[in-house]
């Protein structure tokens, strides 16, 4: 087993209960090795130097289990999902062509999503393929704006990818410093919906390209990304951050359709929204350890997404099905809320909840955290966001916090945040009684 220094005083305590484990390999050299209690424990320097070069490559079927890793549970317990040799390689190619990730030799590619979320979105994989250097982080690293920036100059990494909470850390930490990124060319946004503010900020204060991304552990996990067909290539400006606002499209061997509740199929024009559900070599079929089959009679999988797809095959996630705000029969975007939210230039960061109303059923309400050293009131963000959406979905309420709760992967935990406000009480509701 290869372990972390992290996970050391873990491992000590689980050791009596892994009985099959013949040595640990530390991920650190013999000068930072601790003493530790792990059954034949050696660092890894000295583990990969005792390679003899006589190396063969092991025979079998490319349909057997490669690595699993779990959803998040950001809406529900967590699932595992099993990956094979087959679909990783598969996923890898694809996850590389030109129009997703497009890796070369030259560059050097900087994996700040973890490796335990979502298969590292492939990067794992597809920059070996490639023949790109890998920089990686390590799970001790600090990852705030300035740990992220020291490593990005050092090895002068030209692609990498994160969550949106990561960059709006290291946006925060060039502001204040007043520094470049003249290295980095390709940055991968994911996990959760890019505010507009921040591909913005990365194109145009930095000249950085941002791909917008879109994808799902069961998918192995990248299923679309915002990069530019010949259609809205031309564009420029708002325009072209209208588009780059969508998900994208997809890659080869990835299928989408959008569905009502009933299972059937709704247009591609942009407007009409549905159930995404998605097939494909690289998706799976079920969840470890359960018998329960997860696709449809046509093999597609419910992502559990209610998108918008238009007439070029450009997805847009509009919410989480389980996060979508049901006010009055009709159904608000808290991702939208959120995005418009965090482009308040005092907004850190922004989370959009759906609080029980006794005339609406939900009503929105607006969790901001601040930028540091910055004070707001509610009344100047719902200033800032009127007139740039309908005015029924102008939220009831804003709550300023020190934190927003997140999974150990960035994103946002609805499920914590929703069980902290259920008992809120809006201003409107309090009108409406």
């Amino acid at each position: 087993m290869l372990v972390d220094l992290t996970f050391i005083p873990l491992l000590e305590k689980l050791a009596d209960k892994l009985p099959t484990i013949e040595r640990y390999v530390v991920l650190t050299d013999a000068a930072h090795m601790p003493q530790t209690s792990l059954k034949n424990a050696v660092p890894y320097e000295e583990w990969i130097a005792e390679a003899d070069g006589d190396f063969a490559w092991r025979t079998f079927d490319e349909n057997t289990a490669a690595g699993m890793c779990y959803t998040s549970g950001t809406t529900g317990n967590p699932k595992g999902v099993l990956y094979s040799h087959r679909s990783n390689v598969l996923h890898g190619l694809m996850a590389n062509t030109c129009d997703m990730k497009g890796y070369s030799s030259r560059d050097v590619v900087m994996p700040v999503v973890p490796m335990f979320h979502a298969n590292c979105w492939a990067m794992a994989f597809a920059a070996p393929i490639a023949g790109a250097s890998l920089v990686m982080p390590g799970i001790t690293t600090k990852l705030d704006g300035a740990s992220v920036f020291e490593l990005l100059e050092r090895y002068k990494v030209t692609c990498t990818a994160a969550v949106p909470t990561v960059w709006l850390m290291l946006l925060q930490h060039l502001e204040a410093t007043g520094s470049k990124l003249p290295h980095l060319r390709k940055v991968v946004i994911g996990g959760s919906a890019c505010p507009r503010a921040m591909a913005k900020a990365f194109q145009d204060a930095y000249g950085v390209e941002v791909i917008h991304a879109w994808g799902m552990t069961e998918m192995s996990p990248l299923g679309t990304a915002c990069t530019l067909k010949p259609e809205y290539a031309a564009l420029g400006g708002d325009a072209r951050l209208d588009i780059q606002q969508k998900q994208g499209q997809t890659p080869f061997m990835v299928e989408m359709k959008i569905t009502d509740d009933a299972g059937k199929r709704l247009p591609w024009d942009g407007k009409t929204f549905g159930r995404l559900r998605v097939r494909g070599p690289s998706v799976a079929r079920a969840y470890y350890k359960e018998d329960d089959a997860i696709l449809d009679q046509e093999g597609f999988f419910d992502t559990g997404d209610v998108s918008t797809i238009d007439q070029y095959g450009y997805m847009q996630v509009t919410d989480r099905a389980k996060d979508v705000i049901k006010s009055g029969g009709e159904w608000i975007s808290s991702i939208d809320l959120e995005n418009l939210a965090v482009g308040h230039p005092k907004v850190a960061e922004a989370a959009v909840v759906g609080v029980k109303h006794p005339k609406w059923d939900e009503r929105p309400l607006l969790v901001i955290v601040l930028k540091k050293d910055q004070a707001a009131s509610r009344d100047e963000i719902l200033r800032f966001m009127q007139g740039k959406i309908a005015s029924w979905w102008m939220p009831d309420e804003v709550v300023f916090v020190d934190e927003i709760p997140h999974t150990a992967t960035g994103k946002i935990l609805k499920t914590v945040l929703r069980e902290r406000f259920k008992d809120f009480v809006l201003p409107s509701a309090v009108a409406a009684r």
